[in-house]
């Protein structure tokens, strides 16, 4: 990953916060990786994924659908333990990850790491950065060789396939069809996510699932908007949502509305499509939307009107959340993944709570809300570990053990009476809990995410309704599961001129009228290019 790629992740988040970056993977990183023109396509294609097998666990109080989550009241009492015997070799195994919270106590300081180490039969050795950071030290460490047992692959890597093919062990012979029954909690993981770990013609990594739990939409401070007489606040059109956020920003007070300028939420009240738009086999993407500089323009009169917090030009994802947290900020774009987290950090004591808002139609009616990437990362295996593979698939499928199970309760949060105190069945998270079990574990593999918060059950309740509400409206990123090698190489380096160019309309800094004109430079730099190879990819794939 070069200078080019990494300051795509700056723009990104300019651009509009979570929703923006999650879109990074489905925009020619990972999930982007899995076919390729060429005729790689059809290769690809011919994969037999991992055999899905549900697991079945405990029966949710809130069942979910293909779509919407599994939520859950309360965690069941006697979770039992469904896997008896440790997964590690008595050795090392060594993971480099992102983290969304604070750096954690290092093992030796650390009850929750060191009591998962006796639990994993082997000591989990993990090299850390902060979100903001990750891709820099990632970076480094592919350049000078210098990568561990377990490879956190992060979002927007350039040229997924060949770096796969140099570094990692192909893992077909282990997860495709039926073999994946030896890791049954990696195949409780739909096909869908399996999609974008196929390389090379080969099942190179395993999947770290998000999708619905992914999606982000306006978070907002429920009880900073109750304070104000705003009980339910649901604009109905941009208008709305323009005077609901002058409504709630006074900047002599140090209070804004937004942590970002939700450039993908106004894009949404406009039905622009996810990145890219399919329609018989032709491409569209979404930069070329006809209504995309009137989404621009419309952002543009938010950040005239003061209610993005000025430092969010300057500032990373760490920050936005302390603000959302501190209460500095009463909206973040965000998920449902994020949700939950801010109550995990939650400086602002009793009475906190987070909702989310539906995405109306600019004029009126109903918005297009965009289905959250489907992957959050892939873990690859070193093709130079010293551990057998089944060993290292053994620990992923024990860190994808699902809500409900021992194994969940103890990954999640830690310790009864070091980490956390049961209220009820409840595991309620201390303050030692939150810091010390926020070593990444998520990001080696997971199940997929339930909707549930320790000690607050009307949470899960206004999660599965927000999305109930979206769900038959949801529009998912045409170029899941297509490669284009223009976007892998040249996608970073083409967007940027034009994120630049969109971040310089939103500040008022150049006329919106620019934007038909870069959008015509940015195809003819490679957009045009990409448009092919995802058409080719296409065709490769489904005929024609």
């Amino acid at each position: 990953m070069d200078a080019h790629m990494r300051k795509e992740f700056t723009r990104r988040r300019l651009l509009g916060g979570g929703a923006a970056l999650a879109g990074a993977i489905g925009a020619g990183g990972l999930v982007g990786c899995s076919t390729s023109g060429g005729g790689e396509a059809a290769v690809n294609a011919a994969v037999k994924l991992p055999a899905y097998q549900r697991f079945a666990g405990v029966k949710p109080d809130l069942p979910g659908d293909e779509t919407v989550l599994d939520g859950y009241l309360g965690y069941p009492e006697d979770p039992k333990q469904t896997i008896t015997e440790a997964p590690g070799d008595g050795t090392p195994i060594t993971f480099m990850t992102n983290i969304p919270g604070a750096i954690p106590p290092p093992v030796s300081d650390n009850a929750f790491w060191t009591e998962l180490n006796k639990r994993l039969g082997s000591p989990l050795e993990i090299s850390m950065a902060s979100n903001d950071e990750y891709a820099d030290k990632f970076a480094t460490r592919v350049a000078g060789n210098d990568l561990p047992d377990l490879i956190n692959i992060p979002p927007a890597t350039a040229q997924v396939p060949g770096l796969l093919k140099a570094k990692a062990r192909a893992l077909t012979e282990f997860l495709s069809g039926d073999a994946v029954q030896a890791y049954p909690f990696l195949a409780n993981l739909p096909e869908v996510y399996w999609r974008g770990c196929v390389f090379n013609g080969e099942i190179y990594g395993i999947p770290v699932p998000r999708g619905m739990a992914r999606t982000s939409l306006p978070l907002y401070r429920e009880d900073l908007l109750a304070a104000k007489g705003i009980k339910d606040p649901a604009p109905k059109n941009f208008q709305e949502f323009f005077d609901l956020s002058v409504e709630l920003t006074d900047q002599r007070s140090n209070r804004w509305a937004w942590s970002t300028a939700p450039t993908n939420y106004v894009k949404q009240m406009l039905a622009i499509p996810y990145l890219w738009a399919e329609e018989g086999g032709t491409f569209t993407s979404a930069n070329e939307h006809p209504r995309s500089a009137e989404a621009l323009e419309a952002t543009r009169k938010l950040v005239e009107a003061g209610v993005v917090n000025p430092d969010a030009f300057t500032s990373g994802a760490s920050a936005r959340k302390q603000w959302f947290n501190g209460g500095i900020v009463s909206f973040d774009l965000d998920s449902f993944v994020a949700w939950n987290q801010y109550y995990a950090d939650n400086t602002a004591g009793e009475g906190f709570a987070v909702n989310m808002l539906d995405v109306p139609g600019f004029e009126g009616g109903e918005g297009t809300p965009w289905l959250g990437a489907a992957l959050n990362n892939i873990t690859a295996i070193n093709a130079e570990t010293k551990h057998a593979p089944e060993t290292l698939l053994k620990i992923a499928n024990w860190m994808a053990a699902p809500f409900g199970t021992q194994e969940y309760l103890f990954r999640k949060y830690g310790v009864e009476g070091q980490h956390y105190a049961l209220e009820g069945a409840d595991p309620v998270p201390n303050k030692i809990g939150v810091v010390e079990t926020g070593i990444g574990l998520q990001y080696i593999s997971d199940a997929p995410m339930a909707l549930y918060l320790a000690g607050h059950p009307e949470v899960p309740e206004k999660q599965q309704k927000i999305q109930q509400a979206i769900a038959p409206r949801l529009v998912a990123n045409a170029s899941y599961g297509l490669y284009s090698d223009t976007l892998s190489k040249k996608g970073a380096i083409i967007d940027g001129p034009l994120n630049d160019l969109s971040i310089q309309i939103i500040l008022g800094k150049q006329p919106v009228s620019a934007w038909d004109a870069g959008v015509k430079d940015w195809l003819a730099a490679g957009g045009e290019d990409i448009r092919s190879e995802l058409q080719q990819a296409h065709t490769d794939v489904n005929g024609g």
